[in-house]
């Protein structure tokens, strides 16, 4: 029996939307953001506490489901901060922080614009 080997398709993008997420297994199924796509991306599969703006750089296939259409199945990603304002505004916004909301977000990011984090 032979085995089909499959490339992975690499692909960086920003979360936009998270419409499902199962915290005892991560599956998850969200909307990105990703260059060179001009429609947002649904990406499914296992990520561990998604949040709105957070950048993924992913990799995995494309699959086709028979009722929702194309979409990225991850296979291995990795988590990045966001660099632009309105990600940075997203992801503070998220609900990650306690007592941080979108109008807070919006006058922090004011504020302190693109500034490196300082921790």
């Amino acid at each position: 029996m032979s085995e089909k080997t499959h490339s992975l398709v690499n692909l960086r993008g920003q979360i936009e939307r998270i419409t499902y997420n199962n915290e005892e297994n991560d599956y998850t199924v969200l909307k990105a953001k990703v260059y060179g796509y001009s429609e947002l991306v649904t990406v499914v599969g296992n990520i561990a506490s998604p949040t709105l703006g957070e950048v993924l750089n992913m990799s995995g296939e494309w699959i086709a489901h028979p009722r929702f259409g194309n979409q990225f199945k991850v296979v291995f990603y990795k988590c990045s901060i966001p660099a632009s304002i309105t990600g940075i505004e997203r992801y503070l916004g998220s609900g990650l922080i306690k007592g941080i909301g979108p109008v807070m977000s919006k006058r922090i990011v004011k504020l302190f614009g693109e500034k490196p984090w300082i921790l």
